[in-house]
């Protein structure tokens, strides 16, 4: 045994009477009055409970501070466990009416000039303003009250050198979510390489106190998102159920199965059944047809089981609808009938697929390779320098 502890067992048989006469009482109010470690009295009731009879050794000092502890001297309920206490109503609402007066306050400001822990004062609110009883030490009472008569109130925090405005970064968060169709705050926040809680607290203390701002760094990379990845896309209000049905159905022709769709559209092959059965999108859904029709529409697919299915159906495969009429529930297709299949050109035509695939952002050497057309015979259809030959395309 270390020559500064001693065995403790009259102190353990002192504290658990202690323990037993005031049975209300915590731990660690035994271990505060004593000038002991709150962990150290826990630790050692703990292994007299585990292992009754084996001695303990206790540091000499604090087994005497333990054993000076009396019944007495011990704080009563009703004065609360901390020393002397006072009802915390009348100092909660002076807190209450300072932040109605002053909206620059803050509640953890108060309370760090009343010399007392934020964490305190914003229990003693909670408690009055549920109608609770609560209790807080007298002299954190008078300090609060205090507040604003001998105790200054405390200035408006500045802002930090390295936040800026929140508001910029709110209002261009809306302008994408305007912009886009799934674009949730967390989906923004990834894009843009920021943690969805941090851009959420930030807000969050904005709408709390519009004075507060946020991180420089954070600001800088929400605001530099011009464009949103998929799976957002972007708002098209002429897009109708009947064309994402079409879309559906054109992908499957040729050999896309749902559940290819499904993965490049970011959502699941049961939500595309659920759509293709009740003709009722949402924008989950909406995002994930057009996500994979920029993507998959004119690209021959995997599945050979999807083109039979879609051809018993009598589904029109992709490249058969212009982009300009396939939301229109009158309108009939009219393009070629699967991408690389041989089909009778005329400028016209070529010129619809082309308005297409531009607007994909495609280059017309692409564009002339998706189609199955060689770049010279393009040319000639769309400048009609050899109009007499309206034959099938070559490679």
């Amino acid at each position: 045994m270390r020559t500064d502890h001693v065995v403790a067992c009259h102190v353990l048989h002192h504290v658990q009477d202690l323990l037993a006469q005031r049975r209300d009482l915590p731990v660690a109010v035994i271990a505060r009055r004593a000038g002991v470690a709150v962990s150290t009295l826990k630790s050692f009731l703990s292994d007299a409970q585990r292992r009754p009879g084996t001695p303990r050794a206790l540091n000499r000092a604090a087994a005497l501070r333990l054993l000076a502890v009396a019944l007495g001297d011990l704080p009563l309920p009703e004065r609360g466990f901390g020393g002397r206490s006072t009802d915390a109503t009348a100092a909660v609402r002076h807190v209450l009416q300072l932040l109605a007066e002053h909206p620059h306050l803050s509640q953890a400001g108060l309370a760090r000039a009343a010399g007392m822990s934020p964490t305190t004062l914003a229990a003693a609110l909670h408690d009055v303003k549920a109608g609770r009883p609560r209790r807080i030490q007298q002299a954190a009472s008078e300090q609060l009250l205090s507040l604003g008569s001998r105790i200054p109130l405390p200035r408006s925090a500045t802002r930090r050198s390295d936040t800026t405005e929140v508001q910029p970064v709110i209002d261009h968060i809306r302008e994408l979510q305007l912009r886009y169709d799934r674009a949730s705050l967390t989906f923004i926040a990834r894009s843009a390489q920021v943690k969805p809680s941090t851009l959420t607290s930030a807000l969050v203390d904005h709408e709390r106190n519009p004075r507060r701002g946020i991180s420089t760094d954070v600001a800088e990379k929400i605001l530099e998102l011009g464009d949103l990845p998929p799976p957002a896309f972007p708002r098209r209000s002429h897009v109708t159920e009947i064309g994402l049905l079409r879309r559906l159905r054109g992908m499957c022709a040729v050999g896309w199965p749902l559940s290819a769709i499904a993965t490049t559209g970011a959502t699941t092959a049961k939500s595309l059944s659920e759509f293709a059965r009740t003709r009722t999108s949402t924008p989950a859904v909406r995002g994930a047809i057009l996500t994979a029709w920029t993507q998959l529409s004119h690209l021959p697919g995997p599945s050979r089981q999807a083109r039979r299915h879609a051809a018993a159906k009598a589904w029109h495969p992709a490249l058969a609808w212009d982009e300009h009429s396939i939301d229109q529930p009158d309108s009939t297709p009219t393009g070629t009938l699967a991408p690389g299949m041989q089909q009778r050109w005329n400028s016209r035509l070529l010129q619809y697929e082309l308005d297409f695939f531009t607007r994909l952002g495609l280059s017309h050497p692409e564009c002339f390779q998706r189609l199955g057309l060689s770049t010279h015979r393009a040319r000639e259809l769309l400048t009609g320098t050899n109009p007499s030959q309206n034959l099938h395309a070559t490679a």
